[in-house]
């Protein structure tokens, strides 16, 4: 008779669960892998390329487009360097005109012409509406 015996090391039990796992994981990083692809399934996808083909004339598009707002931008500020320096002509032409007339005013008033009212600012609470029904 032949005796039957029992597997009662845990260490070949832990070893045997170790390899299968590492097995497992093996087994599914070369699936996942894809190894044996054919060429027909390498080959690009119609859809692909179509799509490849329009993000290169987006881009391009995108390019002309941007060209186009920054020459318009470099338009936009030679406009508005030579309106600020128009505006700042009128200011000191005004503050010179200003200062003329603040050296004229008392001489005007000494003389005996009619001089316009002071401006008063009246500060005035907001208005508020109330309403009870």
């Amino acid at each position: 008779m032949v005796a039957v015996g029992s597997m009662t090391s845990h260490v070949a039990r832990l070893y045997a669960l170790a390899a299968g796992v590492l097995v497992f994981f093996v087994t599914w990083a070369g699936v996942a892998a894809h190894p044996w692809q054919t060429r027909a399934a390498t080959a690009q996808d119609p859809r692909l390329a179509a799509l490849q083909v329009r993000e290169q004339r987006l881009r391009a598009e995108s390019l002309a487009v941007k060209r186009i707002v920054d020459r318009r931008w470099a338009v936009y500020r030679a406009h508005l360097a030579l309106r600020r320096h128009e505006i700042a002509a009128i200011n000191a032409v005004n503050a010179k005109a200003r200062a003329s007339s603040l050296v004229s005013a008392p001489a005007a008033a000494s003389s005996g012409g009619a001089a316009a009212p002071p401006v008063r600012v009246v500060t005035l609470p907001p208005l508020t509406i109330t309403r009870t029904s």
